[in-house]
């Protein structure tokens, strides 16, 4: 019996050595004093005796196994020889009584590579075993900046907390996001129940999404991480199998996004998709839309809640009786999932969030709720079932550099922005080349409103500058002339202009494509795994700048012609060449930045004194929002 399971074993090894010749691949195990010549002089961290996945195990430590065994473990040597009778008693006695004994093993960069106990690992693969106690060593490589030591770092703090180190994932940023998904903000060490609970969990899970149309396609913990992002941690140990099938099933869009590693669709106007009678024919229009808006805050305490609920208010004036709006407010606070039902069993078309802070839960609520269109106000997310829309503040803050350019007595200009999130940057930057165009002399002051500590003001004065560029939009309190751009003079301020949102043109333009029935005509780009981002700028009417009377008429009528001009798409904001603060060409002359460039910069242009804050500068409510939609959400470096 023993020598048919060797016979068996050894018949899979040579024809994985067959297949992987003919593919030019390295049949054999490979060795990691080989591909790790200067292996010995790397730090070591011993691990004790723990449990490993058989899949991690990839090779050997030494070559002298090496051509015993197929790259996937399978004897290789003679049958009759006492190799195979070693082999062949060892699977006896695993099938009698299970293999106990550990095995030993070096791990580096989450792989393990065995010491002794090769035949051990040969045994338990052949029979399908899935984990093995062993005795390992880790070694730890110098941080050099590739990518994939990056992440094996990562991968370090993550084990420190859960000590989970079956979680495979080579992409920078991964490990982090995954503990966050885990452990929110409470890093205290896991104890051995928690560890146990979640690697039940994470079994379960993984034989489920291993009979999913999409397991070959995808790895088991990518698919994870987008579970968890939906579902939340809870529900990992709270579903059972089948509701476990069901989810899967619903996020199929999600699990190809992730599939096909799609960036999102960044819709620059509302002439983006392709309208016609065909399209009106399938999409019939439909009488009443039922909207609901959901803020973190509300109106008398947020200007950007104020600023969305004019929106509201303007869009449902335009349409009249088509559309029937309303809010609610303080939402992080409120039960978010008996608000949703509640606006579902009124008959809800369609819900809006206004901020990233309610994504998590507006992208559960979308799983929950097919039936209703889901929108969250935030930026380069990649979640198929809902839709998220911002707006093109960067073109608005290039006008209003000109100006700042054109009107500023000093070559010091104050520039005063609040998160380093998605698009913040593309803003910062328009500015100052605004501000370049027209006086090439000045100097843009970088200051951050939600840096720990921050004196903006005291700052300014320092440099004597009488020029800022302050909050965006309007609010209803005597810090309104603190808003756009202004100037100084004295202990008044003087507001020249005002870069503001207008969420009612954006509002009314998205319940028209509901009410006639275009919105469908998205739905299979939707569908394919790719998500819906509405960014729209000065051409839809979305941003635009309000001049001050006391601006000279004929800067008045400059800023004008450069708005029409960015408007129909003859200037643009960034053409080249410009370069950063480090004087490295960013953009060369000629060069057009795709939208997705624009809003994924991370770099400041080179008339800019000041810098993009770490997470740890930043307060503690403003680290939330960058955990979310941060340009640099892992950064320890400023730029």
């Amino acid at each position: 019996m023993a020598d048919q399971t060797y016979q068996q074993a050894r018949k899979l090894g040579l024809k994985e050595v067959k297949i992987r010749t003919a593919r030019h691949e390295d049949p054999y195990l490979p060795a990691l004093e080989e591909l790790l010549p200067h292996m010995n002089a790397l730090n070591e961290d011993d691990l004790g005796t723990i449990r490993i996945d058989i899949e991690q195990i990839v090779g050997t430590r030494s070559g002298a196994r090496r051509d015993a065994f197929s790259a996937s473990f399978f004897p290789l040597l003679e049958e009759g020889s006492e190799f195979a009778s070693k082999w062949g008693a060892l699977a006896a006695s695993h099938v009698k009584e299970g293999i106990r004994d550990s095995i030993v093993a070096v791990e580096y960069l989450n792989r393990f590579y065995v010491v002794e106990g090769h035949k051990r690992v040969s045994v338990l693969r052949f029979f399908g075993a899935t984990t093995v106690r062993a005795e390992v060593k880790r070694l730890i490589p110098p941080r050099s900046g590739d990518p994939e030591i990056e992440a094996y770092y990562e991968f370090l703090d993550f084990y420190k907390v859960t000590r989970v180190n079956n979680l495979l994932f080579d992409r920078v940023g991964a490990y982090p996001a995954m503990l966050r998904l885990l452990c929110g903000d409470d890093l205290t060490p896991w104890d051995e129940d928690r560890r146990r609970s979640f690697f039940s969990d994470l079994v379960r899970f993984r034989k489920v999404f291993a009979a999913s149309p999409l397991s070959s396609a995808l790895t088991q913990d990518e698919a994870l991480m987008r579970y968890l992002e939906i579902y939340g941690a809870a529900a990992l140990a709270e579903r059972s199998t089948a509701e476990l099938k069901n989810d899967l099933a619903v996020i199929v869009p999600e699990l190809k996004s992730v599939r096909n590693e799609s960036e999102p669709v960044l819709l620059t106007d509302p002439a983006d998709p392709p309208r016609g009678i065909l399209s009106r024919i399938v999409h019939p229009s439909v009488k009443t839309l039922r909207a609901a808006f959901l803020h973190d805050k509300d109106p008398e305490s947020s200007y950007w809640t104020y600023a969305h609920e004019q929106g509201r208010l303007a869009a449902q004036e335009a349409l009249g009786e088509r559309v029937e709006t309303e809010s609610r407010f303080n939402m992080l606070e409120a039960d978010f999932d008996n608000t949703i039902r509640e606006l579902a069993e009124k008959g809800t078309d369609m819900v809006f969030s206004t901020t990233p802070r309610l994504l998590a839960s507006t992208l559960s609520a979308a799983a929950a709720y097919p039936a209703i269109k889901f929108l969250n106000c935030s930026l380069n997310v990649s979640h198929p079932m809902l839709r998220c829309y911002y707006a093109r503040m960067y073109e608005a803050k290039f006008l209003t550099g000109v100006l700042a350019g054109a009107l500023s007595e000093h070559e010091n200009i104050g520039y005063v922005c609040d998160y380093p999130i998605y698009s913040m940057p593309a803003s910062i930057n328009a500015f100052a080349l605004g501000v370049r165009m027209v006086n090439p002399r000045a100097r843009v002051l970088l200051e951050w409103s939600t840096v720990e500590g921050a004196d903006v003001e005291g700052v300014f004065a320092n440099y004597g500058v009488t020029a800022i560029s302050g909050q965006d939009s309007l609010i209803r309190d005597e810090r309104s002339r603190r808003t756009g751009l202004f100037l100084t003079v004295g202990d008044r301020q003087e507001n020249m202009a005002s870069s503001f949102w207008n969420w009612g043109a954006f509002y009314r333009k998205i319940f028209e494509s509901f009410l006639d029935g275009s919105w469908g005509e998205l739905d299979s780009t939707s569908d394919a795994g790719q998500t819906i981002n509405y960014w729209w700028g000065l051409s839809a009417g979305v941003v635009d700048v309000r001049v001050g009377e006391k601006v000279p008429a004929e800067t008045a009528r400059l800023i004008d012609f450069l708005r029409r001009s960015i408007a129909d798409g003859s200037f643009r904001p960034f053409d080249g060449p410009v370069y950063d603060q480090d004087g490295k060409l960013r953009i060369e002359k000629g060069e057009i930045l795709t939208p997705h460039q624009i809003l994924m910069m991370d770099w400041l242009v080179e008339n800019v004194d000041g810098a993009i804050p770490t997470l740890e500068q930043l307060t503690p409510p403003a680290q939330e929002l960058v955990k979310i939609q941060g340009i640099r959400k892992e950064s320890t470096e400023t730029v």
